[in-house]
C-alpha cells in the first residue's frame, strides 16, 4: 500500500489530480473551485458557463489547466466546446464517486466491485425534501432499488469472503436508507407526529428488504436528526414483524461528543431485542455544518473540535462494541488506517473470528487501502451513491473536500507525504481536550433559541401552555404610577384559533388615563434622567434576566393570544433579551465608563490649547412607545428598552391585539427595579388614546411600529407644534414592506425554495419583513413553480399551539377577512396557482400562490400581511432588479444565486435596508442584521443596531476655556 503513488491516489485522470493538487496549495482556490463544480449543472449553455468560470476564478492569481484557460479568454475554442469538456470532467470526477444516475446503471460497477472481492452498501443520493410528492417518490425508489438489486443478486455467484460469515450466509446486497428523504415536513416540535409519520413510510421499506432477504441500515445524518433517527430505528426494530430479523443497521458518528452513549444504548437495545442488530461505526461527515450551526443558533457543540479527539473517541467505541459482541455486530467505516488497523488487533484479542469483522469505505477513495485489506482476508465493503448529478453534487462535494482536508489521513499519507508512524501514532497521546461551550470572549451574544430537539424543552413549553390555561381568563389592567386600574370599558382577547376560549379581558385606557400617565411620566423625568448611565443599563440588563426566567410563560402568551407557532414565540422572547441586553452593552459604550448624572459620551472633539470640547449625549423626556401585535414582546421591549436605558420616561401604547403579552413587560419592569415613574402601561384604541397620546405636547419622541397609513399619520400629526410644547418631536418610524426575494436562473432550488416558504408563510406571512414577492428569472422560472407549489400542498395549517402546525392563524377576525377580500380579488385578475385548504372554525387563512403576476398590480404593489405569494417573471437580472426596486417600500429583499458577479450587482443596486443573500429574508437578529428600511418603510433606523440609542437622545457639547490669568493645564502627550 505504501508503494502506491500520489497520482496512483488522485489522479484517475490529469484533470482531477490537478484539481486536488491545487486545492491541497490554495484555501481560496479550492472554495472557489468546489463552488464552481456545485453550481456547474445547473448552467444551461455554453456561455453561462464561461461566465461562471470567469467569475470564479478571474482573479485565482495561479495557472490553471488549458480548458479553464480558454473560458477565461485565454484560449480559442467556442463557449460550447469549452463547457462541453468542462462538463465532461466534471462528469467524470463525480463518477469517481457515484457509481450511476439510476440503481440500474449502478449494477455495472457493483458487478466490477464483488469481482475485485468487494462489498457494497447502495445509497440512493438526495438527503431532506421539500414536498410530500418527492418524499413518496423517493420511498417508491428505495423500494423499487430493493426489488431490482435482489432479482439481479439471485444470479450471481457466491463469493465466501463476501457472502459469509461465521455463522453462514449474509445478504448479497446491501442498502442504506436516509430517514430525511421520506418525509418532508421533519419537525422536532411535533416529535411524536414525526416518529409516526416517519415509522409509516419506512415500514414498508423495512419490510421489502426483510423479505427480500437484504441488510438495510437506517444511514445518521446531521446532528439535529441524531435522536430523532435513533429512535424511529429502535421503534421499529423492536416491532414484532421486525424483531427477529439480523440484518438491520444504523449508523454511529464518533466526532459527536454522545456517540459512546449512543454506542450503549444501541447495545441494550440489541440485548432486550433477542436477534443481534448492526452499527456503522464512521467518523461523521457534516463537521463543518455542525460547528457553524452551533456557532449560528448559540448550542453546544456537538462534534469534537480537532481530529485527535475524533479519532481517540473512534476507538473508545470500537473497543465498546466490540466487547459486546456477538450481541451487536459492528462494520468499520474509516480510511484512517490506524483507527482499522485498532479495530482488526482489537477484535482479534478479543477472540472475535476474521469472518465477523467488516470494513467499510466509500467509492472511489482508498482504493490502495481496500485492495490490502482483502488480500488480507477481510470483508471490505463500499458505501455506493446511486444518484442523478445534481442532488448528487452536495455528496460530491464532500467527498472532495475530504480528500483535500488538512486532516485527512489519505491526503496526509499519499498527498502529503507524512511518515507511517507519524500516521499510526496514538491519538491519545498529547491529547487537547475541547469543551463543547462557545467561546464567546468580549462579544454581544445572542441568547439562544430553544432546541426542540431536547425533550426538556418541548414539555417545558407544553407545561406553560397548560399552566397558562389553568389562569384563563387572565385580566390585564392599566399600570400608571405603579398602580393599577381598571375602567368601564373593557375588550374581550380570545385565541384566533379557537374563537370561543377567551385567553382574557383588557381594560381599555381613556384619554383621561393618557393625561394622568403623560403627567406621572413627565414628573419623573428630571430624576430619571439624573440616574447614571451604567446603573440604567444595569436595570435594563436585570429586566433581561427576568425575561430569560419567565421565557417558557412568555411563550404561552405569545401562542394562545396572537397565534404564535412555538419557535416563532420564543424567537420572539429570545429578540426582546437581546434588545436590552444589546442597548445596555452599547449605552455603557456610549457613556465611557462616565458616572456623570444625566449625562453619556465624554468624548473630546476637536483639539486647541486652552480649550476642552466635550461631546456627550442626554435624554430628551417623555418617549411615547407604539407597538404592534405581530412582535407582541420583542418589538415594544426593544422601544421601551431604548427609551428607558438613555433616561428617558415612557408610555407604551400596546396594539389592542396583544395586550395580555405586552402586560408581562410592565410587571417585568416592576421586578427589575425600574422606579414606578419611569413607565406606564396604556392598552387601548389607536384612534383615540393613541391619537390623544401623539398629539400632546409633553411627548418629545414617538417610537412606532406598523403600518405605512399609521405611521405617515403619526409622522403628519408629531409635525404639528401645539401651545406649550418644548421639542420638535422626534419619529422613529418602522413600517411595512412589500419585499421581494430574486430567484438567480443558477439559484439553488432545494435552499430557495424552502427558505422562501418559510420566508412567505411563516407566522402566516403576518411580519413586515415576509417575502410578498418572488422575481424568478424566466430560466428557472417554471421549475421554481412547481417545486414551491409543491412545497406548499405539504405544510400543515392548523392552532398555533399544536406543535405540527408550519403556521396558525391570523390574528382576529378582521385580518381574517382582509386577507380573504384581497385573496378573491386577485383570483379575479391573476392566475390562481395554489390555494391550501383550513380548518373552518378560528381566523384561518390559507395559503396561497399567484403566478405571473403583473409587476405593477395591486397584488405586486401593496403590503397583504398574510400567507399571500405572487410570482413574478423576469426576462433578465435588469429586469428583476427593476421589478424589485418598483415599490414604495424599502424594508428587506432577498437574492438566490451562485453567480459572484450577480450578487454583487444585487449587493449594490437592490434599495432594501435589509438584504439576504442566499438565506432566507426573515428572522433579523440583533447585532448580527441590525433591522429598519427607508423609502415608505421607514426613517432609515435600525432597531438592534449601533445607532439605534442615539434617537433616543440629543447631543451636546460643552465647551470650556481652560485659561487662567494666561496659564492653561499642561495636556497628555505635551
Amino acid at each position: 500500500m505504501e508503494a502506491q503513488s500520489k497520482v496512483s491516489y488522485f489522479s484517475k485522470d490529469y484533470w482531477y489530480g490537478s484539481i486536488m493538487d491545487w486545492s491541497m496549495k490554495n484555501e481560496q482556490f479550492k472554495t472557489q473551485m468546489f463552488r464552481f463544480v456545485d453550481v456547474l449543472p445547473y448552467l444551461n449553455s455554453g456561455s453561462e458557463v464561461a461566465r461562471h468560470l470567469k467569475e470564479y476564478f478571474a482573479d485565482a492569481g495561479e495557472k490553471l489547466p488549458p480548458v479553464f484557460n480558454v473560458g477565461l479568454g485565454m484560449g480559442s475554442l467556442a463557449p460550447g466546446l469549452m463547457a462541453g469538456a468542462i462538463r465532461k470532467n466534471v462528469t467524470s470526477m463525480a463518477k469517481m464517486f457515484i457509481t450511476g444516475e439510476n440503481p440500474a446503471e449502478a449494477l455495472t460497477v457493483l458487478k466490477k466491485t464483488r469481482k475485485q472481492r468487494l462489498a457494497f452498501t447502495v445509497d440512493l443520493l438526495g438527503e431532506a425534501t421539500l414536498s410530500e410528492k418527492e418524499a413518496l417518490e423517493y420511498q417508491a425508489k428505495y423500494l423499487e432499488m430493493i426489488d431490482g438489486l435482489a432479482n439481479d443478486a439471485a444470479k450471481w455467484e457466491e463469493v465466501p469472503l463476501l457472502d459469509r460469515d461465521h455463522e453462514g450466509a449474509i445478504p448479497k446486497v446491501n442498502v442504506s436508507v436516509k430517514m430525511t428523504a421520506l418525509y418532508s415536513q421533519i419537525n422536532d416540535m411535533a416529535w411524536d407526529d414525526t416518529k409516526t409519520r416517519l415509522k409509516e413510510r419506512l415500514r414498508p421499506i423495512y419490510r421489502k428488504a426483510m423479505e427480500r432477504g437484504v441488510f438495510l441500515t437506517l444511514d445518521m445524518e446531521h446532528y439535529g436528526v441524531k435522536d430523532l433517527t435513533l429512535e424511529v430505528f429502535r421503534d421499529i426494530v423492536m416491532e414484532p414483524e421486525f424483531r427477529t430479523y439480523k440484518f438491520f443497521g444504523c449508523v454511529i458518528q464518533c466526532y459527536l461528543r454522545d456517540s459512546l452513549a449512543d454506542c450503549r444504548k444501541v447495545i441494550a437495545w440489541s440485548r432486550e431485542r433477542g436477534a443481534p442488530l448492526n452499527i456503522r461505526l464512521v467518523k461523521g461527515a457534516y463537521w463543518d455544518s455542525e460547528t457553524i450551526e452551533a456557532e449560528q443558533k448559540r448550542w453546544p457543540i456537538p462534534v469534537y473540535l480537532n481530529k485527535a479527539e475524533s479519532d481517540a473517541n473512534y476507538e473508545d467505541c470500537t473497543e465498546e462494541l466490540l466487547k459486546a459482541f456477538p450481541t451487536v455486530r459492528v462494520a468499520f467505516g474509516s480510511h484512517n488506517v490506524r483507527s482499522v488497523a485498532f479495530a482488526l488487533v482489537t477484535a482479534e484479542k478479543l477472540g472475535i473470528p476474521q469472518a465477523r469483522v467488516a470494513i467499510q469505505m466509500l467509492y472511489g477513495m482508498a482504493d490502495p487501502v481496500k485492495k490490502s485489506l482483502a488480500d488480507m482476508g477481510y470483508r471490505v465493503r463500499e458505501y455506493a451513491p446511486v444518484g442523478e448529478l445534481i442532488p448528487g453534487m452536495a455528496y460530491l462535494v464532500r467527498r472532495l473536500l475530504e480528500n483535500t482536508s488538512n486532516e485527512s489521513w489519505l491526503r496526509g499519507k499519499f498527498a502529503d507525504g507524512i511518515s507511517t508512524e507519524k500516521l499510526l501514532r496514538d491519538p491519545k497521546d498529547g491529547l487537547i481536550r475541547t469543551s463543547s461551550e462557545l467561546k464567546t470572549g468580549d462579544r454581544f451574544e445572542n441568547e439562544a433559541l430553544l432546541d426542540f430537539a431536547v425533550k426538556e424543552n418541548r414539555l417545558a413549553v407544553e407545561g406553560a401552555l397548560k399552566e397558562l390555561r389553568r389562569q384563563l381568563p387572565l385580566q390585564c389592567p392599566i399600570v400608571i404610577n405603579g398602580q393599577e386600574i381598571r375602567t368601564q370599558d373593557a375588550i374581550t382577547r380570545e385565541n384566533p384559533a379557537h374563537p370561543a376560549e377567551v385567553i382574557g379581558h383588557v381594560q381599555m385606557a381613556s384619554t383621561a388615563e393618557a393625561e394622568l400617565a403623560m403627567k406621572a411620566a413627565k414628573e419623573a423625568f428630571p430624576a430619571w434622567r439624573k440616574v447614571p448611565a451604567v446603573e440604567r443599563a444595569a436595570l435594563v440588563d436585570k429586566l433581561a434576566d427576568l425575561m430569560l426566567r419567565d421565557r417558557m410563560a412568555l411563550i404561552a402568551r405569545q401562542v394562545l393570544e396572537v397565534g404564535k407557532p412555538w419557535a416563532e414565540a420564543d424567537g420572539d422572547v429570545c429578540e426582546a433579551i437581546d434588545f436590552c441586553r444589546y442597548y445596555a452593552r452599547d449605552m455603557r459604550k456610549l457613556a465611557g465608563g462616565d458616572r456623570v448624572a444625566g449625562l453619556a459620551g465624554g468624548q473630546r472633539v476637536g483639539h486647541a490649547l486652552g480649550e476642552v470640547s466635550i461631546y456627550h449625549y442626554e435624554p430628551r423626556g417623555v418617549s411615547l412607545v407604539i407597538a404592534p401585535w405581530n412582535f407582541p414582546f420583542a418589538i415594544l421591549a426593544g422601544m421601551v428598552a431604548g427609551a428607558l436605558v438613555t433616561g428617558n420616561t415612557v408610555v407604551m401604547k400596546p396594539a389592542e391585539q396583544s395586550s395580555l403579552v405586552a402586560q408581562d413587560l410592565i410587571r417585568l419592569l416592576k421586578e427589575a427595579g425600574f422606579p414606578p415613574g419611569v413607565a406606564h402601561f396604556l392598552p387601548g384604541i389607536g384612534e383615540t388614546v393613541g391619537e390623544y397620546l401623539v398629539n400632546h405636547k409633553d411627548v418629545s419622541t414617538i417610537a412606532f411600529t406598523g403600518s405605512k397609513a399609521v405611521g405617515l399619520h403619526i409622522l403628519q400629526r408629531a409635525a404639528v407644534v401645539h401651545p406649550g410644547q418644548e421639542h420638535v418631536k422626534r419619529c422613529i418610524i418602522e413600517m411595512g414592506g412589500k419585499n421581494a426575494v430574486i430567484v438567480d436562473s443558477d439559484a439553488d432550488l432545494d435552499e430557495a425554495v424552502d427558505a422562501i416558504l418559510y420566508s412567505a408563510f411563516g407566522f402566516a406571512g403576518q411580519k413586515c419583513s415576509a417575502a410578498s414577492r418572488v422575481i424568478v428569472l424566466e430560466e428557472n422560472y417554471d421549475k421554481f413553480e412547481s417545486r414551491l407549489i409543491e412545497a406548499a400542498k405539504s405544510l400543515h395549517v392548523g392552532p398555533a399551539e399544536d406543535p405540527k402546525s408550519y403556521f396558525g392563524p391570523v390574528v382576529d377576525s378582521v385580518a381574517q377577512l382582509r386577507i380573504l377580500q384581497t385573496i378573491e380579488k386577485a383570483k379575479k385578475e391573476h392566475t390562481l396557482l395554489f390555494e391550501g385548504e383550513v380548518q373552518p372554525v378560528g381566523y384561518f387563512v390559507p395559503p396561497t400562490i399567484f403566478g405571473n403576476v403583473a409587476p405593477d398590480s395591486d397584488l405586486a404593489q401593496k403590503e397583504i400581511f398574510g400567507p399571500v405569494v405572487a410570482l413574478i417573471r423576469a426576462k433578465d437580472l435588469d429586469h428583476a432588479l427593476e421589478i424589485a426596486n418598483g415599490t414604495e417600500y424599502g424594508l428587506t429583499g432577498g437574492l438566490y444565486s451562485r453567480s459572484p458577479a450577480n450578487i454583487e450587482r444585487v449587493r449594490r443596486d437592490y434599495q432594501v435596508g435589509n438584504l439576504y443573500i442566499n438565506r432566507g429574508i426573515t428572522g433579523a437578529m440583533v447585532d448580527r442584521h441590525p433591522f429598519g428600511g427607508f423609502k415608505m418603510s421607514g426613517l432609515g433606523s435600525k432597531t438592534g443596531g449601533p445607532d439605534y440609542l442615539k434617537g433616543f437622545m440629543e447631543p451636546r457639547v460643552v465647551t470650556e476655556n481652560t485659561v487662567r490669568r494666561g496659564f492653561a493645564p499642561a495636556e497628555a502627550g505635551e
